[in-house]
Formats: C-alpha cells, sequence, structure tokens
C-alpha cells in the first residue's frame, strides 16, 4: 500500500510541473544563498590562513612588533647570544609591479638557510638548497611561483620590475616555484621570495624585520615560550600564530554574522514560499486524500506519502541549491574580500575553499527547512474526517479559525522580538533574532490584517464600482488560506529592504556628517611610503617645515596612524599634532572642558574612538595599560569621540606623549590649512611642486568622495543579499497566483460563462493581485521602520559599535510600497493571462 501511495504521489508531483519547480526554487535559492554567504566569508579567512601557513611552515609562534619593525639585532641576540633555534627572520612588503601596475605581489625577505627547518610552502617540490644558495650567492635575485610567472608572461631569468620608495628596482627570476600540493600552489599566488638582504636594499629598510617566525614544539610550550618571551624588550610580543588567526576570525565576526543572518532572512522567505507550494500540492489532492480515506487508508499512511514527497523534493531542492551556493559563492568572494581587505586584514588572493562541514551545514538546513514549512501542510492533511476532506468550504472556514489563534501567536512573538532585543545586553545573535522574531509576529498577523483590510476596500469599492469592485477583495479574503501566506511572505522581503535602505541611508548621512566635521583641513598630504624606512622621519619632518613656511599657508597639523599593544592584542593608534582647526575635527560623545586639550598634551593620556570603548566595555576616566619598550605604562582616558573608519576603533594621543615609548616612524599624514582667501588651486600646485615619490596630494573635497565611494562598495554586498531576498519573495507570489488559478479554473469559467469579458477577467485578476502587494506594502513600510530602528540602535550598535542618527527618507517608504505593489502585479500577469485565454467551455469541463 506504501508503495501505491508513495508512486502515487511522485506522478501527481510530475502531473503538475509549475508547483513541482517552485517547491523546488524555494528551497534551492534560500539554501544557495545561505551556503554562498557562508563560503565566501569563510573563503577570505581560509585565503588569508592558507597564505601566512604556507610561507611559515611549520612555525608555532611569531616574534612581533610594532609598525616600525623589528631591529635585526634582536634576531642575531636571540641566536646567538642566547642560543635560541628554530627561528627565522622575514621582512615582508607589498609592492607594485612594472608589468602591471594594478597588481601589487607580496616581497618576503627571508634567511634561506635558516628556513630549512621550518619547510615553508616555497621549498616544497625543489631542490630548497640550491634555490637557497642562489638567493643568496646572486644579488637581487628572487623566487616567484609558476603559476604568478605564467600569468605575468615571465620565465626563468627574465626580470621582475618592483617600485619602492627608492625607486624601481630589477629582481631577476632565478627559478620558479613548484609546491607540491595545489593549495600550497594557490597560497603562492602573488609571492616574490628574496634574500632578506635584497628586499633590505631595495626598500632602504636596513636593519629591519617584520616578524620573526619560530618553531616551539607541544613539550616545550611551558618552558621555552616564558623563557623567550622574556628576553623580548617590552613593546615586542610573542604570539601564537594560531592565536593570531582566531583573533582575525573575531575581527570579523560582526560583519559574519550580519551577513548570515540575510542570508537566513532568504531562507525564511524561502520557507513562507515552501510551505505556501506544499500547502497547494496538499489541498489540489484535499478530493483524493478524502477518497483515500474512505476506503481505509490512515492517516499515518497520508503522512508518511507526504513525508515522502517532503524529503524528496528537499533533497533535490538541497543539492541544486548547493550547486547555486557554489556559483553565488564565487561571485560574492570578490566583494566580501573586498570589504575585508578594507576593514580588517589583507587578503591576498581570492579563492573558494569548500568544507565537508559547510556542505553538512546547508543540507541539515535545506532539509530542516522544508520539513519545518511542510508540518502546516501535512496537518491540514490529516484535520478533516473524510467527508470534509471532500469539502473547499470547510478549509477556508478552518483557515479562518486558525487565523484568528495565529493572531494571538504572532502579538506574543512580537513582544518577545521586543524583549529579545532591549534585554539581551550586547549580543549581536539576540539583537538579530528580535529582528527574526518581529518579522515573523508581522507576518503572523499579516492574514488578519489582510481580512481587515479587505472587508473596508470590499464596502468602499462596492459602493462605487458595483459587483465588479466587490469581487477583487472578496476573492483575496475568500482564499486567505493561499493569498495569506504570500502576502506575508511579500511583506517579509518588502520590510527588510525598507529596513536595510533606512539603516544604509541612516549610516550614509551620519558617516557623510562625520567627514563633513573632520575634514578641517583644506589640503591633505598622504605619505603612503613604507614607516620602516630608515630616514622617514627625517624626511617628513623636512617635508612639514617646508610646507609650514609657504606664504599662502596658515597653520599645519599632523598624523601618525599606528600600532601599539593592549592586552596582547594589537590596537591602532593616531598621534596627532594638533592645531585649533584640526581640534574641532573631534565630536566627542560627552560634553568637555576647555582643559582636555590640555591634558591631552601635557598628561599620559589618550582619548578613544567610540567603537573601542563600546567593544571593551571603556568609560571616561579609566586607564588602559599599553605595552612599551618600558613594560606596561597606563594612560588614562579622556575622552570618546565618535569614529566611522572601522568597527575595531582606535587611540588617538598626542604625538609628545607617543614619542615618549614608540620609535619616530614619521607622519601618515599633513593636514595644510590655507590662509583666508587663498586660491586653493594655486595652493595645490605650490605643494604638488614639492612631493615625491610615495606622496599624494588630496583636497577634503576627494577625500570625502573616495570615503562615500567606500562605503558604497562595503555596502554593496547587503544591497546583493536584500534583493535576492525580494526576488524569492516574487517567486512566492507568483506561486500563489499560479495555484489561485488551477484551483479557481471552474469559478472563473463561470464568470465567462455568464458574460465576464476577458478584458474584464484579466482588470479581476489584475485589481486582485495589485491588491495583495498594496496590502503587502501597507504592512511592510511600518515593519521597515521598526526593523530599521532595531539594527541601527541594537544590532549594529552591537556589532560595530556605530552610534547612528535615524534618518527616515520618505522616498525609501515610497519606493517599498510601489516595489510591493509592482512585484504582485508582475507575479500577475502571466496567471491574468493564461485565465482570460482559457474557453469557458474548457474551464467548466475541469474539476
Amino acid at each position: 500500500m506504501n508503495t501505491i501511495l508513495n508512486r502515487a504521489g511522485r506522478n501527481f508531483l510530475l502531473q503538475h510541473p509549475w508547483q513541482l519547480a517552485l517547491a523546488l526554487l524555494g528551497i534551492t535559492l534560500g539554501v544557495a544563498v545561505v551556503i554562498a554567504i557562508d563560503l565566501a566569508l569563510d573563503s577570505a579567512l581560509q585565503s588569508f590562513k592558507q597564505a601566512e601557513r604556507t610561507v611559515s611552515g611549520k612555525a608555532t609562534h611569531r616574534i612581533a612588533g610594532g609598525e616600525g619593525g623589528l631591529d635585526e639585532m634582536l634576531y642575531r641576540k636571540l641566536r646567538v647570544e642566547h642560543g635560541t633555534r628554530n627561528l627565522a627572520p622575514v621582512l615582508q612588503t607589498y609592492l607594485p609591479i612594472q608589468q602591471n601596475p594594478e597588481i601589487k605581489l607580496r616581497v618576503i625577505g627571508i634567511d634561506p638557510f635558516a628556513e630549512n627547518a621550518f619547510r615553508s610552502g616555497w621549498q616544497s617540490g625543489q631542490d630548497g638548497t640550491q634555490a637557497a644558495i642562489r638567493l643568496v650567492a646572486e644579488t637581487n635575485t628572487a623566487l616567484i611561483g609558476r603559476q604568478t610567472a605564467e600569468a605575468l608572461g615571465l620565465n626563468i631569468d627574465d626580470e621582475l620590475v618592483v617600485t619602492t620608495g627608492t625607486g624601481d628596482h630589477r629582481l631577476r627570476i632565478v627559478d620558479l616555484i613548484s609546491p607540491g600540493s595545489a593549495a600550497a600552489t594557490e597560497a603562492l599566488r602573488n609571492i616574490v621570495i628574496a634574500d632578506i638582504s635584497t628586499v633590505q636594499e631595495i626598500t632602504g629598510w636596513f636593519g629591519k624585520l617584520s616578524y620573526i617566525d619560530v618553531i616551539i614544539p607541544d613539550n616545550g610550550t611551558r618552558n621555552v615560550q616564558p623563557r623567550l618571551a622574556n628576553l623580548l624588550p617590552g613593546d615586542v610580543s610573542l604570539v601564537s600564530i594560531e592565536t593570531q588567526f582566531e583573533s582575525m576570525q573575531q575581527m570579523t565576526e560582526a560583519f559574519s554574522i550580519n551577513l548570515s543572518a540575510m542570508g537566513l532572512l532568504s531562507l525564511l522567505v524561502g520557507m513562507f514560499l515552501i510551505y505556501n507550494t506544499m500547502t497547494f500540492l496538499v489541498l489540489q489532492r484535499r478530493g483524493l486524500i478524502g477518497n483515500l480515506r474512505l476506503i481505509g487508508v490512515t492517516r499515518q499512511q497520508i503522512s508518511r506519502m507526504i513525508i515522502a514527497e517532503v524529503l524528496m523534493l528537499a533533497a533535490i531542492g538541497t543539492t541544486l541549491g548547493i550547486g547555486l551556493g557554489l556559483l553565488l559563492g564565487q561571485i560574492m568572494l570578490q566583494p566580501v574580500s573586498a570589504t575585508v581587505d578594507t576593514l580588517y586584514f589583507r587578503v591576498d588572493r581570492l579563492s573558494l575553499s569548500v568544507s565537508p562541514l559547510q556542505i553538512g551545514k546547508a543540507i541539515l538546513l535545506g532539509i530542516g527547512a522544508t520539513l519545518l514549512a511542510a508540518i502546516p501542510p501535512l496537518r491540514e492533511a490529516n484535520r478533516f474526517s473524510p467527508k470534509h476532506a471532500l469539502t473547499r468550504s470547510q478549509l477556508e472556514s478552518g483557515t479562518r479559525q486558525l487565523t484568528r489563534s495565529v493572531l494571538l501567536l504572532g502579538l506574543i512573538s512580537i513582544a518577545a522580538g521586543f524583549a529579545v532585543g532591549f534585554l539581551s545586553e550586547t549580543s549581536i545573535q539576540l539583537g538579530l533574532a528580535s529582528v527574526f522574531l518581529l518579522l515573523f509576529g508581522f507576518a503572523l498577523l499579516t492574514p488578519s490584517a489582510t481580512l481587515g483590510f479587505m472587508s473596508v476596500v470590499e464596502a468602499l469599492s462596492g459602493r462605487h464600482f458595483g459587483i465588479l469592485g466587490r469581487l477583487p477583495p472578496r476573492m483575496v479574503g475568500a482564499e486567505i488560506s493561499r493569498t495569506g501566506v504570500a502576502i506575508a511572505a511579500l511583506m517579509i522581503a518588502v520590510a527588510a529592504t525598507v529596513g536595510m535602505n533606512l539603516m544604509i541611508d541612516s549610516f550614509r548621512v551620519t558617516v557623510a556628517q562625520w567627514l563633513n566635521t573632520t575634514l578641517q583641513a583644506d589640503l591633505y598630504v598622504s605619505l603612503t611610503s613604507d614607516k620602516t624606512t630608515s630616514d622617514k622621519a627625517v624626511k617628513d619632518q623636512q617635508l612639514k617645515s617646508v610646507i609650514a613656511e609657504l606664504a599662502e599657508v596658515d597653520q599645519v597639523s599632523t598624523v601618525l596612524h599606528s600600532q601599539v599593544v593592549a592586552d596582547n592584542k594589537p590596537v591602532k593608534i593616531s598621534a596627532f599634532e594638533l592645531t585649533d582647526a584640526s581640534k574641532n575635527g573631534f565630536i566627542f560623545k560627552q560634553a568637555f572642558d576647555a582643559d582636555l586639550w590640555r591634558a591631552f598634551e601635557e598628561q599620559q593620556a589618550v582619548i578613544v574612538t567610540e567603537p573601542y570603548a563600546y567593544h571593551n566595555k571603556l568609560k571616561t576616566g579609566e586607564s588602559i595599560k599599553l605595552q612599551t619598550a618600558d613594560g606596561l605604562q597606563d594612560f588614562k582616558i579622556i575622552g570618546i569621540y565618535y569614529d566611522y573608519s572601522g568597527d575595531r576603533g582606535r587611540l588617538a594621543m598626542s604625538r609628545t606623549q607617543y614619542l615618549r615609548y614608540w620609535p619616530d616612524l614619521g607622519y601618515t599624514g599633513i593636514g595644510v590649512y590655507g590662509v583666508m582667501g587663498i586660491d586653493l588651486n594655486v595652493l595645490e600646485n605650490r605643494l604638488r611642486d614639492l612631493l615625491q615619490q610615495g606622496m599624494e596630494l588630496k583636497s577634503s573635497r576627494a577625500i570625502f568622495d573616495a570615503s562615500m565611494q567606500v562605503f558604497n562598495e562595503t555596502f554593496l554586498i547587503t544591497e546583493t543579499l536584500r534583493w535576492l531576498a525580494a526576488g524569492i519573495a516574487f517567486v512566492g507570489v507568483f506561486g500563489a497566483l499560479m495555484a489561485l488559478q488551477f484551483e479557481r479554473t471552474r469559478q472563473l469559467g463561470i464568470l465567462r460563462a455568464i458574460g465576464m469579458t476577458p478584458r474584464q477577467l484579466t482588470g479581476l485578476i489584475c485589481t486582485e493581485t495589485g491588491l495583495m502587494g498594496l496590502t503587502a506594502g501597507l504592512i511592510a513600510v511600518p515593519v521597515g521602520l521598526l526593523v530599521a530602528y532595531v539594527l541601527i540602535h541594537i544590532v549594529y550598535l552591537r556589532s560595530f559599535g556605530w552610534t547612528m542618527a535615524f534618518h527616515v527618507d520618505p522616498a525609501v517608504l515610497v519606493q517599498g510600497l510601489l516595489l510591493a505593489v509592482f512585484a504582485a502585479l508582475l507575479a500577475g500577469i502571466l496567471p491574468a493571462y493564461r485565465m482570460a485565454r482559457t474557453r469557458p467551455a474548457d474551464a467548466l469541463r475541469a474539476e
């Protein structure tokens, strides 16, 4: 019996390809978006990890200092004086090449003989000793990956021309790296290996190292690691490489959670689509199910038949979703990696990595979401007695009773959403859970709201248009079992679109206002040359003095962006030389007195950005311990200011205080304030004559425009996901209308038989779909406002530590409403066309 039932179920699905396709599409799109986000995010992090592991080989720890690098005498001291083995010095930088200026190669200087114990990826698959001898014995030589060489059209003995702060330099390729594994080959893309002395010579970083790789055996962690740490200067740290990877992952956690939430939102909308389609597939067979029950088929057998169908659909849809997710992940990898590169850490290569865990998660999500969405239709199939299963009126009557029941559940979900949002303290996950609870709650309210709205529309339209005016709203209400879910799915997608649009617009306005306040200078000189260069500080000081002496210049401010260590974690820091004008560029969270700037210059104090204070739970008046060459030093927090340049935050201190504990690395930027009434074009031309290689000059307007472009690129992936969710909702509405077409064939045939023209029938269907879209839009607009409020004041504050103004653009609300109506009308075109072309006789024969 079960075999016959299952075969009957499969045959029914095959006889209704539209419904089958829609069910598969809902599962496929939902799974695809989730796995694509997961793959893109994880691949960006894995790319970083793989590159580092390939270069560092067997290294377990890393000795690192600030951005000024390490003195190479530290390596000599550890190895010669203290007998520490398994050390490998490294000097690395990123350099543009003459063959393709758009590409920056990662140039790594190593001690080839010290590297033998580390078995780094570049040594695999070739004679490492011979390559090492050639790097040391022959001047200006380098190794490059075979894949990179082929991409650049280079061979052995060809020259690679790189550009540094000291000019153009030619590196002769003495060998091509051919690692033994595909992973190592990919990781070494755009990497050049040279001897440390060669890299020091072409960059001018004489006596400098970037870091020192260390191998500490597992059994030596307790003894070797503390002893080695005690030999290091106060501003140098011994960090586990795995700990460094974990720190990188934590940095991207908030970004990852927010993007994953967008993917789950798409899956949620997809679940409504699955529910809608499965409900229709069950309801289409209500007569068959009733007859089967009459001849003795049990509820359990009916349940097994439907579950078998659901599992089959879930398996096919999930498989297709994984395939589509791989394709979407490859497409999304570039924008996701660009955002990670801008906000967190550099990603050298782009390669999609897939793990069994990610595939397993996609399978669980696809099958689990499908089964969850199929529970209500399954209950519907078994709820009625055989007699009632044959009666359509019983279905809608039961649905209306269910609508009243879920109204209470929806109110409870909304209340829970508010409670979770405001009482969950700093949890990002619970903040996002509150958004989902609110969306789910309002989705449950949608059928009741639809019935109420249709009653009002029916009364108004009937008064002006008679029976033709009453029919569309009455048809929406009469088929609430079908239309309610479609409207709810569209409402969720549009509400999410409105909410995200308002959040992004609010953020854009906030950032624009912040930039306009922060960019106080007329022109900014950016000193892009590397801080490790030995004479950089002297050259920067000379340039500042020359600029300050120009007759067109009133004042000059400077900043050095560097990195220090606090609580064993790297922290960005800005050392300022401020003028009265540049002080106005700081927007403080709290009122401050006139003594703040005096304390900033004279005391061991810092001001911190809002994100840093939020993530580290710091307040004004507290202290931060910073690692210096003289050991840990306390710096008092005298103020907290707004900053939207990054979500991990930074510290700011006066240059005077900075130079007490850290080396002079020159300047990162110089702010130039022209005298009153000066022609800025004249000043800009004067400054350009002074600039050398590695220096850039930009106006405040150019910096503003570039910053806003980065902002738009950062949110590009969010907008893509938002439109994917809206697309899934559109498919849901289309599926509901196609289902209604089949269910109403006889009903519409009667209307045609009694005199309704094809044109009137088309108008009837289009009006009905327009009302569905209008209902979804009217509910989505206030829900979108609420979602935006929660995103701005709860989710994004917890994720990134940013306080944003709530900016409501009326155009966004109107666009959301029009989007809902347009999507519904567009989805109704094909059903209306097919219904209008159906001949009355064929329709009346249909059963």
